[in-house]
């Protein structure tokens, strides 16, 4: 078994380089690295560009040495790094760890890995919040690379759809936010809460409105959830409802009044989200 980091491309939306990013004064690449040293000790990040020095990418454990796998081709997206891996290794089991998937634990890869069973292609998991399987945090067989350059070949680069034509076992992970990922800046504040808050429960009322509204098919519910804040309950909402719209284009409310999105919610709170609405 080798291990592969993707290290989550231009981060356009972020605005940063993901790897550097600190929940818990620690970054998602150190992070990432201890946590795959606990199944294997060959472990790479899945790069656009081999770089001029190892250090480009700084890991903090002098104990592990962490390799680089350039992509093959330009913007191939994350199966690119998969092709990589395969080149590097053909005959080895990977295990796929995207690096903004900061709430994945050794629990949820030790599930992965004993679950794994080399006649199948590939364990994943199943996003708890919309039930879609997620394909970059998964344990691949070698049996899935002539499937991976048959794709690759046609220039079809959808990950998730990869998966779904895979021969697969998927899991649930225990925690319903396992597989949040870190997209955006509002992102890392709900992560960073929940890491300095842990989890809690809360029942909450959203109310919905014009075409949020037509699209969940309701105008309110009443909800469950461990979100940390309104970024953390629109993720939740967003892929559950599959709203069209994402969070820039969306404004939340608690209790009649505007609030951000960073903002933190407590248990019986009522909460808005709204589009924008014709003439501004």
């Amino acid at each position: 078994m080798k291990a592969l980091i993707l290290s989550g491309g231009k981060s356009s939306r972020m605005g940063q380089d993901k790897a550097s990013l600190k929940i818990g004064g620690v970054t998602l690449l150190d992070r990432a690295v201890d946590l795959l040293s606990q199944f294997t000790q060959e472990i790479f990040l899945s790069v656009a560009h081999p770089s001029e020095e190892s250090s480009t990418f700084s890991v903090q454990s002098s104990e592990i040495k962490v390799g680089e796998l350039p992509d093959l081709t330009l913007s191939p997206g994350p199966l690119g790094g998969l092709e990589a891996a395969f080149a590097h290794d053909s005959q080895a089991n990977w295990l796929i760890l995207a690096i903004d998937l900061p709430r994945i634990s050794k629990a949820d890869l030790s599930q992965l890995t004993e679950s794994h069973d080399s006649s199948k292609d590939v364990t994943c998991f199943l996003n708890a919040l919309d039930d879609h399987p997620e394909p970059l945090c998964a344990f691949y067989s070698p049996s899935a690379l002539p499937k991976l350059a048959k794709v690759i070949a046609q220039n079809r680069r959808c990950a998730r759809r990869f998966l779904c034509s895979l021969d697969r076992i998927e899991l649930i992970p225990d925690d319903p936010q396992a597989l949040l990922n870190l997209n955006r800046p509002e992102h890392l504040a709900e992560l960073e809460h929940l890491h300095q808050n842990g989890t809690m429960e809360k029942e909450l009322t959203i109310e919905y409105f014009a075409k949020l509204s037509q699209e969940a098919g309701l105008n309110s519910e009443r909800t469950r959830t461990t979100a940390a804040t309104l970024t953390g309950l629109w993720e939740e909402v967003r892929l559950r409802h599959q709203f069209t719209l994402d969070l820039p284009h969306v404004k939340p409310a608690i209790n009649d009044e505007f609030a951000d999105w960073e903002t933190p919610l407590a248990a019986n709170q009522r909460v808005a989200f709204m589009p924008p609405f014709a003439g501004g």
